[in-house]
């Protein structure tokens, strides 16, 4: 998960995607990232509705799906990327 820090905005979850790929992982090693994703995904929009750390662990478990799925990887790019303009927008004000 290194790589992500290191990588560059708008191309992360591509690069990881691609990263694990590459690799000759499992079938069942798969399926356990997707359901760990799907699982922390879940908690984490429950703890939006309620006093919790909810947007670590959406932001978890959708990077988790994302490394298995190459729309999902680059909709999250393309939405760091967007929350990147409008956090620089906001902070100029």
């Amino acid at each position: 998960m290194v790589e992500i820090i290191h990588s560059q905005p708008g191309r992360r979850f591509q690069e990881r995607y691609r990263r694990m790929h590459g690799k000759s992982t499992s079938a069942w090693k798969r399926c356990a990232f997707v359901a760990a994703g799907i699982v922390l995904t879940l908690v984490g929009v429950f703890f939006l509705a309620v006093p919790g750390p909810g947007i670590p662990i959406l932001a978890v478990g959708l990077a988790l799906i994302a490394q298995e799925s190459s729309t999902l990887a680059r909709g999250l790019d393309r939405t760091e990327v967007r929350l990147r303009r409008s956090w620089k927008r906001w902070r100029g004000r």
